[in-house]
C-alpha cells in the first residue's frame, strides 16, 4: 500500500517536505543525493523549487537553504547550485 506521500503530487511532496524540516537539514539531505542525479540539471532544478517553497514564508530560509546547500556541495567536491533558471551550469568544481 503507497504511503500518504507516495499519492501527494510531486509540488505536494515538496511543500511537504519544506513544512517538515529546517532549511539546514534539507539542505543537508539534497547534499548527501547529488551524485545520484544523472542530469545535474535536474537536481539544479529541485533545489530552486524547494528554494522557492522557502522563500514564499522566509526569506532568511530561503538564503539558509541556499547557503547551506552551496557550502555542502563544495564540502563534496560537487559544483555548486545554478540559483538563476535558465542560466548556464557551473560545472567547474569549486
Amino acid at each position: 500500500m503507497p504511503s500518504l506521500c507516495d499519492l501527494l503530487p510531486r509540488e505536494g511532496q515538496l511543500a511537504l517536505a519544506v513544512r517538515a524540516h529546517s532549511p539546514l537539514r534539507l539542505a543537508e539531505t539534497f547534499a548527501a543525493y547529488a551524485g545520484q542525479f544523472y542530469d545535474r540539471s535536474a537536481f539544479d532544478l529541485l533545489a530552486r523549487e524547494v528554494h522557492a517553497l522557502y522563500a514564499a514564508s522566509s526569506d532568511e530560509a530561503a538564503s539558509t537553504f541556499q547557503a547551506k546547500l552551496d557550502a555542502r556541495l563544495r564540502q563534496r567536491t560537487y559544483a555548486r547550485v545554478c540559483w538563476e533558471a535558465g542560466a548556464p551550469a557551473d560545472v567547474s568544481k569549486p
